[in-house]
C-alpha cells in the first residue's frame, strides 16, 4: 500500500483516478480548496489548500509524506513552483496532468521559432528540460491564463522538470470524453445535437484528432504513478477521428440525425463542433504502449459511452 496525494480529484476523470487508487489498496489524501464535495466518504483523508498558494500548500502538507503526488490542477509555473516548495522532501514522485495543447503550434508566442512538431505529436518533440518559464507573468489572472492555456501548461512542465528534486512524470492527455460528469460539455453537445437533429458547424474538410475516454484517462494517470516512467508521456486512444467519424459512431445509437455544416468562419460559428479540427493533429502513443499501457480504441469506448447516455436518458 502506498500513500498517495491527489491535488484536485473531485470531478470528471480525477474521480476515476482516485477510485482506481483506492481499488488498488492505496491510502489516498485529497488536497482541494474545499469548495467541491466528493463521494469518497471515510475512504480518503482530506487536506485544504489553494494549489496556487505556496505558503498555504506547504503548511497543509507539513508533517505528511507521500510516495506519489498526482497534480490535477497545475496550470502555470506559479502552481508548479508552489508544488516544488511544498513537496520537496515529502514525496518521491509527482505526476502532472498536462494536455495535448502543449503541442499546438498556434500558441507558441514566447519561444520563437516554435519547436518542430509532427502532425501526430511525439513526446521528444517538446522537451520541458529545455523549455523556458516565467513565474512573473500574470498567471493568476484568469483573463491572462485562459487564452494562454497551452503556454501555461508548457511552462508548468518546464518548471517542474527543471527544479524538482523528486521524480516528475507528465501525462499529456488528449480530449477527454465521457457522458457523465464531463464539465467540458463536449459529449453532451454532440449527443443533444444528434438527438434533436440540430445542425452543428465544422471547419472545411476537418482533420483527424485524438480523444481518450475518461476511464482510460483516470487509469492511465494511476498507472503512471505506479510505474518507473518519468518525463512526458502522451495519453490518447491509438486511433484518430474526424467529426464525421465521431458522430457516425454515436448517431445509430442515439437516433435522430447528424447535420454538419462546413463553414469558412468556423472559429466564430455559434454551434462549432468540438470534434472539428482544422487539420490533422493528434498524439502518438507509442511510448505508453512500449511501457505497458494500452489505450482503448475510440471505436470501442465511444459507442459504449453513447449507449450509457441513452440508457440514462430513457431511465430519467
Amino acid at each position: 500500500m502506498a500513500s498517495i496525494a491527489v491535488i484536485g480529484g473531485t470531478r470528471f476523470f480525477g474521480k476515476i483516478l482516485v477510485q482506481d487508487l483506492l481499488d488498488k489498496g492505496h491510502q489516498v489524501t485529497l488536497i482541494t480548496r474545499g469548495n467541491q464535495k466528493d463521494d469518497f466518504g471515510t475512504s480518503v483523508t482530506r487536506l485544504t489548500a489553494d494549489a496556487n498558494d505556496e505558503a498555504a500548500l506547504t503548511a497543509a502538507v507539513d508533517g505528511h509524506k507521500f510516495d506519489v503526488v498526482h497534480h490535477q490542477v497545475c496550470y502555470s509555473p506559479i502552481t508548479a513552483k508552489a508544488a516544488v516548495k511544498a513537496f520537496t522532501g515529502r514525496t518521491g514522485k509527482l505526476v502532472m496532468t498536462s494536455s495535448m495543447e502543449v503541442y499546438n503550434k498556434d500558441t507558441f508566442r514566447w519561444q520563437v521559432p516554435a519547436p518542430r512538431i509532427s502532425t501526430y505529436c511525439k513526446e521528444s518533440e517538446l522537451d520541458p528540460a529545455t523549455y523556458g518559464h516565467d513565474v512573473d507573468l500574470p498567471w493568476l489572472d484568469d483573463d491572462y491564463l485562459d487564452p494562454n492555456y497551452g503556454e501555461g501548461k508548457r511552462q508548468a512542465e518546464s518548471y517542474l522538470v527543471q527544479n524538482a528534486e523528486f521524480e516528475v512524470a507528465i501525462a499529456r492527455l488528449s480530449h477527454v470524453l465521457a457522458y457523465e460528469d464531463e464539465f467540458t460539455g463536449r459529449f453532451t453537445f454532440h449527443y443533444n445535437h444528434i438527438r434533436d437533429s440540430k445542425p452543428m458547424q465544422s471547419f472545411k474538410d476537418p482533420g483527424k484528432t485524438s480523444y481518450v475516454s475518461a476511464q482510460d484517462a483516470g487509469k492511465f494517470l494511476s498507472w503512471l504513478g505506479d510505474s518507473p516512467v518519468t518525463g512526458p508521456v502522451n495519453g490518447a486512444s491509438p486511433d484518430y477521428a474526424t467529426v464525421y467519424d465521431m458522430t457516425a459512431l454515436m448517431a445509430p445509437i442515439i437516433g435522430g440525425k447528424t447535420i454538419i455544416e462546413e463553414v469558412e468562419d468556423a472559429p466564430n460559428a455559434t454551434d462549432l463542433s468540438a470534434f472539428s479540427c482544422p487539420a490533422d493533429y493528434g498524439l502518438n502513443v507509442d511510448l505508453a504502449a512500449a511501457n505497458g499501457f494500452e489505450f482503448t480504441p475510440i471505436t470501442t469506448w465511444l459507442p459504449t459511452e453513447t449507449r450509457a447516455a441513452k440508457a440514462a436518458e430513457e431511465k430519467a
